[in-house]
């Protein structure tokens, strides 16, 4: 099953053509400055939700500021937006997942990942076992509720689905958006490919998700990472001093978070949309802590890794199952020039 509908090829096809016309390449980096400070513009997948806590601790302690960059945090409706913000050239940097990244490569823009925030995956695939789900192959002529046709939770439990001798044809995948407590907690669906914020709020008031009659079962087809940061590689190359000095700026917030988080839920709270509960806050920015200092390659390389090695074990069985239409190169496409030493501060270096 191909993926890559006539509209979403005209939308990138547009976007391309427009880029070859106007070189959308010169605002933001280095070509444009505020106060003194370089303006680098990134769309997040999101508005200004807790989950970017790396932007607000960066900024609220300076780290930004001492590498001369001023961060302007856009507002994309999903990854696939994101992404579609920097080949347009109305941002300078994309945080999205790895498919849409890909997507956008195979439809010929010129971008490359150069930086994986969250080398681990947050997925998850939720089954309720009073229907009778206790292991994949129970999965058989279930409904499994995604986001929608087009999204990381429905490629997820594609790869889950393929490495358990099963495929989309053995089940209904249901579109339901984000609203997947009122459909998995009422019955209408039996599963749900989900992550783990969604799954904190939809089982805290009931407690253990067990106790509820859900399992709760990992990607682990798909270890990561969860995220990574794309950019045009034109803008790369003409911004490489300052791509270098936002990642050691990140990275130092990162070290920080991990050793302070209950003032980072402090920080969260002053900037992100809707962090008005502190329990939730904190839930998240441990989610966010674990998914940074674990997955594919960290232990080795440190946090912020891109492993091409798994990444590429992925892309592949992207095609075999009919998610990517061919065989991306990872190596070609993905950089970890940018994780120097000076990228990787130590801990002592950021506590407080």
């Amino acid at each position: 099953m191909r993926l890559n509908t006539p509209v979403i090829v005209g939308m990138w096809l547009f976007l391309l053509g427009f880029l070859s016309a106007c070189d959308g390449g010169t605002a933001g980096g280095e070509q444009e400055a505020n106060g003194g400070l370089t303006t680098v513009r990134i769309a997040p997948w999101g508005p200004k939700f807790i989950d970017f806590i790396d932007f607000y601790v960066a900024e609220e302690l300076g780290y930004l500021a001492d590498a001369g960059i001023r961060l302007e945090q856009l507002s994309a409706e999903g990854a696939g937006d994101a992404v579609r913000y920097v080949v347009a050239g109305n941002a300078d940097i994309a945080m999205a997942d790895p498919f849409s990244g890909y997507f956008a490569i195979q439809q010929g823009a010129d971008i490359q990942g150069f930086y994986c925030p969250y080398p681990k995956s947050w997925m998850k695939l939720v089954v309720n076992t009073a229907k009778g789900i206790r292991e994949p192959a129970d999965l058989k002529g279930k409904t499994l509720a995604v986001t929608s046709q087009a999204s990381t939770s429905r490629y997820y439990a594609m790869f889950f689905l393929a490495a358990n001798g099963l495929s989309e044809d053995d089940v209904t995948m249901a579109s339901v958006g984000r609203d997947f407590a009122s459909v998995l907690l009422g019955g209408t669906v039996d599963a749900a490919s989900t992550w783990d914020s969604i799954n904190w709020a939809m089982f805290q008031r009931g407690g253990d998700p067990q106790e509820q009659g859900f399992a709760i079962w990992d990607y682990e087809q798909v270890p990561g990472p969860n995220d990574i940061y794309f950019a045009r590689r034109s803008w790369l190359q003409e911004n490489e001093a300052t791509a270098g000095k936002l990642i050691t700026a990140i990275q130092k917030a990162k070290h920080w978070i991990a050793n302070n988080p209950e003032q980072a839920v402090e920080i969260g709270a002053r900037h992100a949309l809707g962090a008005d509960n502190p329990g939730r806050n904190r839930a998240i920015i441990d989610m966010r802590i674990d998914m940074q200092s674990s997955g594919p390659g960290v232990a080795a390389n440190g946090i912020g890794w891109c492993d091409p090695e798994s990444m590429q074990a992925v892309a592949d069985q992207a095609v075999t199952i009919g998610i990517l239409r061919e065989r991306i190169d990872i190596a070609s496409v993905i950089t970890n020039r940018f994780l120097t030493e000076d990228a990787d501060a130590s801990d002592e270096e950021v506590s407080q």
